[in-house]
This record gives structure tokens, C-alpha cells and sequence, in this order.
């Protein structure tokens, strides 16, 4: 079977999973936000997309360079073709199945400069990792979300994130990018995760490796790796350049929104800041974006400075450290770690810990009871979820008794869903 009827048969399951009408409202909606974004820009978004995934499928791989790319192109045809067969769409709706995000936040995001305080409250998603807690891999996790999408996910459990599980490659992930970046020298369609090789599992190098050389086809975001020996890096990734840090105290790494802490990223985002800055009449002192990055700098600070203290606890960091990490409401914004509506009026509506790995697996929860009218998501009693055939610590019952947490079955829920509509008045 060719590549070309590989793709179509690849487009036709992708399909399957798509409801055409609410791909179309969903294209509506995503053009609206996108000219609020990007107020310069005065194009037609249906011809750009269109065009863009056009000039992605025409662009030709440096076989050299990317030799796992050799055949892919006509996959990537054939599984546009699949998807429009199946699904009636046209050209643009499966152009804004596959090219959407890229062209969004890889093209605009370079050429226009973005007015991101007009479309949602900037986020300090943050995630903690610790290969040698007490009990096993332990993480902690907290959601900064808007009240739509917590609306959307009030019966939500942890084994809905993907990194619930110490057998995965990605740990944690939280968004990160910067306004004017630079466009890629090459766009042709490609999942780097897709093609990496099986030896990154036992090898963190090889996928360090490898997703450096296809740096330009993911990302941005900062992302916490690992390997199956639970070796952890952290990736922070701009739309073209990627930095790594690796651990500092018995293997242990974390990650914030919204900021790099290698110097060099960090140096490149001010410049394109000012950029902006510029373009828009504004200063260092009055670019709100400026402003922001100053403070989530001094977050992911304070970040690796817990993180690094729990980590060198002796016998190793207990699933109440790793919440109470992400829980940090200690020192004022934007210092902090855990928000409650302060100056952006983000909230942290999800938060837990778990522990991934071994025969003692359970998870740490809690969200905002009230998402109309939030109130610290620390007030909120956590839940106690155990993993599938974990039998209840005497431990674990003596902090139920103690009221510290209470035991909940699993709710059923097995994935994040988008937000909802706002309630009627």
C-alpha cells in the first residue's frame, strides 16, 4: 500500500471522530478570535489557511536533514483527501483540521503582533516532577483555566492528563510562547513525536537529539520529558529555538507558564517584547506583556527553588509536598504559585498530585466548587483517588480520618472536555 492510500485511509478514521456543521461553527468561532488576536491583520482568514496549507504541502523536505520525512508529503495529501471524502468538507475545513494551529501561532503570531490581554487571562499552568518521591514517581499539577473550560470539566479526575502514568514520555506541559517570534524557515506537515525513534524511550539523549533537529515542528510550550528509567529534562521552546534544563536535586524538574529560564530564550523573548512594544506606542513600563514576563520570571524562580527543596527531603518528597508545591500561596502575585484571581483574574479552578508509579498509585485532587464565584482552590477539601487495585494505606485512612482528604471512586470521566457556553442571564 502507498503512502498516498495510507493517507486517505488515515483521513477517513480522522473523520470518524468529526461532526462537519460544528467544524464549521468551530472555524467561525476560531476566525472571530483570530482577527480580536490579531487586530492588524485585514487579510481573508479562509484564503490564508488555505493558501498556507497549500504552501506546506509544496514544501520539500531536506531529506539530508529529515530522512524519516522520505514518502510522508503524499500521506499528508492523501489524509486531507480522506478527511474531505468522508466528512464532505472542502478544501479549507480540512486545511483548518491540519494547518490551523500552525498558521496561527507559527505565521500570524510572526508577522502581527497579537493582542492576547483581549482574548483570555494569561495562564500560569505549572507542573512538578520528581523521579525518587517516597512512594514512587510523584507529580503535582495545577490548571490555570478560564470559567468556561472549568464549567466544562466540573466532574473531572487526574487519569484524564496524559502524564497521569509514569510510562509516558511527556510529564507535564504548560504554555509558553512569544509574541513576534520568529517564522519558520520550513512548514511542511509534521509530527516530530510521530517519528521519534523507539530508542528515545530508553534513551532521553536520542529524543533530546532528535526534537532538536525537528525543533521548528513543535512547540512552543514548556514540556517536562523522561525517559522509561524516569531521567527527566525540561524542554522550553519558542516556535524555532529550544533550550534544555536538566535536574538540579536527585532528578527532580518542574515548569511554568508563560516564561524561559534560559537566559538566551529569555534575552530573545524581551527583544521581540520590545518589538512589539514599539509597534504598539507603549514602553517598558506600560507593555502590560512586558510587565507579565517580568513577574512569571520571578515565578519559575521560586518554582525550582521549592521544587529543589522538597526534592532533597530525606527518604524522598511525599504526594502533600508535590501539592503543596503547585498550592504555594505564600508570598503575593506574581510571585506565587497557585492564583486566585489576582490582577489578570486567572484562577487556579484545577490542582493535583499523584503518585504514577509502583503499588501505591493515587492521585490528590480538588477543584473550585463555585465557578461563577471562585474562591482560592485551597479552601477546597482535596480528593483521594487510588489507582486501579491499590488497596487504602492505614495512612492514607488516618488522613481521611483526620480530615485531611476523602476518598472518592472514579467518576467515569476519561477526557478533558472544551469549554461551555457561557450560562444565559
Amino acid at each position: 500500500m502507498n503512502q498516498r492510500t495510507i493517507g486517505r485511509e488515515l483521513g477517513r478514521q480522522a473523520a470518524s471522530g468529526l461532526n462537519a456543521p460544528e467544524l464549521q461553527r468551530s472555524i467561525q468561532q476560531q476566525f472571530e478570535y483570530a482577527h480580536v488576536l490579531f487586530p492588524t491583520f485585514e487579510g481573508d482568514l479562509s484564503e490564508a489557511l488555505r493558501d498556507f496549507d497549500r504552501e506546506r504541502l509544496a514544501c520539500e523536505p531536506d531529506y539530508t536533514k529529515f530522512p524519516e520525512m522520505r514518502g510522508l508529503l503524499d500521506r499528508h495529501i492523501g489524509e486531507r483527501e480522506g478527511l474531505m471524502e468522508a466528512c464532505g468538507l472542502d478544501e479549507i475545513g480540512a486545511a483548518f483540521h491540519y494547518s490551523w494551529n500552525y498558521l496561527l501561532y507559527k505565521r500570524l503570531n510572526s508577522q502581527y503582533p497579537p493582542d492576547w490581554q483581549a482574548v483570555l487571562n494569561l495562564p500560569q499552568c505549572t507542573n512538578v516532577f520528581f523521579p525518587n518521591g517516597r512512594d514512587g514517581v510523584t507529580t503535582g499539577d495545577n490548571r490555570d483555566l478560564g470559567k468556561a473550560e472549568a464549567r466544562a470539566n466540573r466532574n473531572w479526575q487526574p487519569t484524564v492528563v496524559p502524564w497521569c502514568t509514569a510510562d509516558q514520555f511527556q510529564q507535564g506541559g504548560a504554555s509558553s510562547a512569544i509574541c513576534m517570534d520568529e517564522d519558520p524557515t520550513c512548514c511542511f506537515p509534521c509530527d516530530p513525536n510521530e517519528l521519534c525513534p523507539p530508542e528515545a524511550w530508553d534513551d532521553l539523549n536520542v529524543r533530546i537529539e532528535f526534537m532538536t533537529r525537528y525543533r521548528e515542528f513543535w512547540g512552543p510550550g514548556n514540556q517536562i520529558w523522561s525517559d522509561r528509567h524516569h531521567n527527566a529534562v525540561v524542554a522550553e521552546k519558542t516556535n524555532c529555538r529550544v533550550a534544555f534544563h536538566y535536574p538540579q536535586v536527585n532528578g527532580a524538574v518542574c515548569i511554568t507558564a508563560c516564561s524561559y529560564l534560559d537566559p538566551d530564550l529569555h534575552a530573545f523573548k524581551e527583544e521581540c517584547l520590545l518589538k512589539m512594544a514599539k509597534l504598539r506606542g507603549q514602553t517598558e513600563t506600560t507593555c502590560p506583556d512586558l510587565i507579565y514576563n517580568t513577574g512569571a520570571r520571578r515565578r519559575y524562580k521560586r518554582l525550582w527553588d521549592q521544587t529543589n527543596a522538597a526534592a532533597a527531603i530525606p527518604g524522598g518528597p511525599t504526594i502533600w509536598d508535590a501539592l503543596n508545591i503547585v498550592a504555594d500561596e505564600a508570598v503575593p502575585y506574581p510571585d506565587r504559585i497557585c492564583l486566585a484571581g489576582q490582577d489578570t483574574a486567572t484562577w487556579s479552578f484545577l490542582q493535583h498530585a499523584g503518585v504514577t508509579s509502583g503499588d501505591k498509585r493515587r492521585w490528590l485532587y480538588r477543584m473550585v466548587a463555585d465557578t461563577e464565584n471562585p474562591t482560592s482552590v485551597t479552601e477546597v477539601m482535596p480528593k483521594l483517588l487510588l489507582g486501579e487495585g491499590v488497596e487504602l494505606q492505614p495512612e492514607w485512612q488516618a488522613d481521611i480520618d483526620a480530615g485531611r482528604c476523602e476518598l472518592v471512586p472514579p467518576s467515569g470521566v476519561d477526557s478533558y472536555n472544551p469549554p461551555e457556553p457561557a450560562p444565559a442571564e
